[in-house]
């Protein structure tokens, strides 16, 4: 039972550890981190960190995969947890964490821990970004322990202080509370929204500090109490709109805020209900309210069909940083590691200052605002660099220059979203010269007006930008001329004639991006999943890569984040120059594949050589090739001459087995030989304890052995006639001390599949047309080296083995011959990543569908269908219940590794493969170990009676 939260015991060890911490710690990263992660799991009731299933030094690829990073703690699927020294500010490691976070894949983990030993910072990406969900000072963990809950050993939802998507959310509500009630009592919709957005900056303002006091606050109140709202509200907006600063009266110290948003104050009375709201949502604390969310308010202030006409949605962070981050952080934070000297320093901080980005569908700005924040972030390094250069060059530093919100452009169709994406940016640089505690003057606010503007992107100019994001809005084409209306679906057409049959809205903005891009730039777009498919890929993407455009970074399909219920792709490419390495995004994000190449249909020509063996699939050994004997006629037995050797020697039972080989476990053939094996490496036992048997190998076995050991010889002499280096080859030589025993025993294979009551086997040459067929095998029946065997007894891996995604796996890294694929346990099994995160219920569904498939293949061979035969119905069309059977299997299995259906399969294996193989410490192997499973059915193939 998971302590709550009165629970003393939970305390009382948090309290020790605590003290722990203070007594024998001082702080150090390096030394003291894994003594610190450890004793908190204890602290949480766990026995210590690996014993919880989390991983100390976690391996991570970097984002050019030349070479590793490592992150201090991961806990797949919890949290990772990233350790700095005593005293560090956390905030100059947020990059560093959420990288990692986005890097931690498959099981990508809920929450991201940043801790300095005195202080907790708590992220949920998937939530917010910029703002950790709550911090916790270690003195105070005992009582705030429940915003770690997680990590508890029966994980709890955590509760958070600073969950500032909820305050976004609320304030947004209660704002557009107040824009309904104008709106209900016909005050003009422009009218109303421009100032319910005059109100939220003023709010904004007072609790940012840019009004004095709570100016703002006061005056709702005064009206509220009978004052004129017309007089004192609308006339701090006249004030914020004049001049220099408000030399006296009821609104001295408002300074001049300009920015084009008080240009225009339209007043009117509010009545006592609206003054209600107002002070309601006053209350908020609005410097928690987040900008780049905000467009919340301008969504719900919206009728349901205008929305839908105009398209608009909304993207998280985590995704818009899925764009942010590849088409601008990540080549500029290149360009600032390359750079080592003052004069390039300089030199950067001077194409930063002049760097320009367009969001030519930027609805409330959000894609802007992220991009101004990572941009003036990018900035703050480069002066940090070129302090410390100038320090070590005794240079006196000179005046600072910010990059300005001028250098970001937005367009957009609906003028109520442009002028909140003007806002947004307002914020976005009080807020970011907050953050970074530089001295950057805010007001009087820049004016955007010619920046971010009301017009339709698709016939209007765009501004020259140096990169192009943005989230363009979605429509399915035949809903177009209802939406749209056909007039200007005929506009369309004349304009863009190359965009033809059903492709989405969305597919115009890419071509248009792609023209508008110098050489060098970069653009991202998120779009719906159908650009990668048809028209709207050949309209979109298909356009991009013909005419010199490299996809570089992309998911190829993913859940969107937003409200609606669609499927996103997010696709990051540059033009004329291309970007190395590239990666590809699959199942739903959750696993990073590098390539060399990206389609235009977001796949990738798969190398799946590229795979490496897990350690997990080698020991403890599971797959193995049956048996070879060598020389058939002598070690096989037919059933009369094996009758003829029991009837004089009975003893010899124990060495002789019945024996199965590719071809009869696929067609159904009674087994009707028996193989010679005997295991003792002494002659002299043999012979004095089954002389009949030892006769019997004499006779057909050792004569053959010596023919092969003279022809050895003769050739060994021939070749060191002509070479005096020539090394003898010897295999028959040393194989004569043993020459009674088979030529390949696999004695590690009898060892493993003796222990069980039957074991897994497939014939290792398969035809083009049928895939391998997996069946259970009597542990008594010894497999021929025909036969590709499996120590493993259970229906779950019965399923995966017999699944699309084995199958999959085994043609692309298979062996041939001819064109007939060949089952190779060093390339097919060694490489075969098995689910990680497959859950009980997962592996229970696995497992009983398979056991439905076998319970049908049973009753069919009991009628005499041979495997084979079952198997090739499935190349005839119409119902067939075993082809149902296996598409219930396959939805099972692709369920149990969190795989996408409509990504590549053998691309999500092998990015899982070269993941796994990069982290091998948390690998789940083959097989059903860690969960409770028995077996279901219990035929096999068996042995003859007699």
């Amino acid at each position: 039972m998971a302590p709550t939260d009165d629970s003393p015991t939970l305390r009382r060890r948090i309290d020790e550890f605590i003290r722990f911490r203070q007594e024998f710690l001082s702080g150090d990263e390096k030394g003291e981190s894994q003594i610190f992660l450890d004793r908190l799991f204890q602290a949480f009731g766990h026995p210590g960190v690996v014993e919880a299933g989390a991983t100390l030094e976690h391996r991570l690829k970097k984002k050019d995969d030349k070479g590793t990073s490592f992150a201090d703690l991961l806990w797949p699927g919890r949290c990772l947890i990233e350790m700095k020294r005593s005293g560090v500010d956390l905030l100059q490691h947020y990059r560093q964490a959420f990288d990692y976070w986005i890097r931690a894949v498959p099981d990508r983990p809920r929450y991201v821990v940043l801790c300095n030993f005195d202080e907790f910072w708590i992220y949920d990406f998937n939530v917010q970004l910029d703002e950790p969900m709550d911090r916790v000072s270690l003195d105070k963990l005992s009582q705030k322990w429940d915003a770690l809950a997680f990590l508890l050993p029966q994980e709890q939802k955590p509760s958070f202080g600073n969950d500032l998507v909820a305050v976004t959310r609320e304030a947004a509500a209660q704002v557009t509370s107040v824009f309904r009630t104008l709106r209900d009592r016909s005050i003009e919709r422009v009218q109303a929204q421009r100032f319910v957005l005059q109100s939220v900056m003023a709010m904004f303002a007072q609790d940012i500090g840019l009004l004095p006091g709570h100016t703002f606050s006061q005056a709702v109140e005064d009206s509220i109490e009978g004052a004129s709202s017309y007089d004192l509200i609308f006339g701090l907006f006249r004030e914020m709109n004049t001049r220099g600063t408000t030399p006296a009266g009821r609104f001295k110290g408002t300074p001049y805020f300009n920015g084009g948003l008080f240009s225009d104050i339209s007043g009117f009375d509010l009545e006592r209900d609206e003054l209600i709201r107002l002070h309601k949502a006053c209350q908020t604390d609005w410097s928690a309210v987040r900008p780049e969310i905000f467009g919340t308010l301008f969504e719900t202030s919206m009728d349901l069909d205008e929305r839908h006409a105009y398209g608009a949605h909304f993207t998280s962070q985590a995704d818009i940083s899925m764009v942010v981050s590849p088409i601008i952080v990540d080549p500029w934070r290149a360009k600032i590691d390359q750079a080592n000297t003052i004069s390039e320093l300089e030199r950067l901080l001077g194409e930063l200052a002049n760097f320009k980005v367009l969001d030519p569908a930027c609805g409330s700005g959000n894609f802007l605002y992220v991009a101004y924040r990572e941009v003036r972030r990018l900035e703050r390094d480069i002066y940090q660099k070129l302090a410390e250069r100038r320090r070590s060059a005794s240079s006196e530093q000179g005046v600072i220059s910010f990059v300005p919100t001028a250098n970001f452009y937005g367009i957009d169709n609906n003028e109520f979203a442009v002028e909140i994406a003007k806002v947004t940016m307002m914020l976005a640089k009080k807020l970011s010269s907050v953050e970074l505690h530089d001295d950057q003057p805010v007001l009087p606010l820049e004016n955007l007006d010619h920046n971010i503007v009301a017009a339709d992107a698709l016939f209007t100019e765009w501004p020259k930008a140096d990169v192009i994001v943005g989230n363009p809005p979605y429509m399915g084409r035949r809903r177009m001329p209802k939406e749209l209306g056909s007039d200007y679906c005929q506009r369309l057409a004349e304009r863009y004639p190359n965009v033809r049959g059903v492709s989405d809205f969305v597919t115009y903005w890419f071509p248009l991006a792609h023209e508008n891009l110098a050489v060098g730039g970069r653009a991202g777009f998120v779009a719906t999943n159908s650009i990668r498919d048809n028209q709207s890929r050949i309209a979109s993407l298909d356009y991009v890569v013909d005419h010199d455009g490299h996809i570089f970074d992309a998911v190829s399909s993913k859940d969107w984040s937003g409200d609606a219920d669609v499927d996103v792709s997010i696709v990051n490419w540059s033009k004329g120059v291309d970007v190395s390495p590239k990666v590809l995004w699959l199942n739903n994000g959750e696993l990073r594949l590098t390539t060399d190449y990206i389609s235009s249909s977001l796949s990738t020509e798969v190398d799946a050589r590229k795979a490496k063996p897990l350690a997990c699939n080698r020991r403890p050994p599971v797959c193995f090739q049956g048996q070879t004997p060598g020389i058939s006629s002598g070690y096989l037995l037919e059933r009369a001459r094996r009758r003829e050797i029991l009837g004089k020697e009975p003893s010899s039972a124990q060495f002789i087995h019945p024996f199965l080989g590719g071809r009869q476990l696929l067609h159904g053939d009674a087994i009707n030989r028996w193989v010679v094996d005997v295991p003792d490496d002494d002659f002299i036992r043999l012979e004095t304890l089954h002389p009949r048997l030892s006769e019997h190998l004499k006779k057909n076995v050792l004569p053959r052995r010596q023919e092969l050991l003279e022809d050895e010889e003769r050739k060994n002499q021939e070749s060191a006639l002509g070479n005096p280096k020539f090394r003898p080859v010897t295999q028959h030589r040393l194989f004569m001390n043993r020459w009674w025993q088979l030529w390949r025993r696999r004695g590690e294979m009898l060892e493993s599949i003796s222990k069980l009551s039957r074991y897994l086997a497939t014939s290792r040459h398969m035809t083009e047309n049928r895939s391998a067929v997996f069946a259970f095998v009597d542990s008594r029946v010894h497999p021929g080296d025909a036969m590709t065997v499996f120590a493993l007894e259970d229906e779950f891996s019965f399923g995966v083995l017999s699944s699309s995604v084995h199958q999959a796996w085994l043609r692309a890294r298979c062996s041939h011959i001819r064109s007939d694929p060949r089952y190779t346990s060093t390339t097919v099994w060694d490489s075969f990543p098995w689910p990680q995160a497959a859950s009980q219920g997962h592996a229970n569904t696995v497992a009983e569908v398979g056991a439905q498939i076998l319970r049908m293949r049973e009753e069919l061979l009991g009628r005499g269908v041979s495997l084979a035969k079952q198997y090739n119905t499935l190349n005839v069309p119409g119902k067939n219940k075993l082809r149902d059977l296996h598409a219930q299997l396959d939805e099972a299995v692709l369920s149990a590794y969190g795989f996408a259906e409509s990504d590549d399969l053998v691309a999500q294996l092998l990015a899982l493969n070269l993941d796994l193989e990069a982290s091998p410490a948390r690998h789940k192997g083959p097989g059903a170990s860690g969960y409770e499973i028995t077996k279901m059915t219990d035929f096999c193939i068996a042995p003859p009676i007699g």
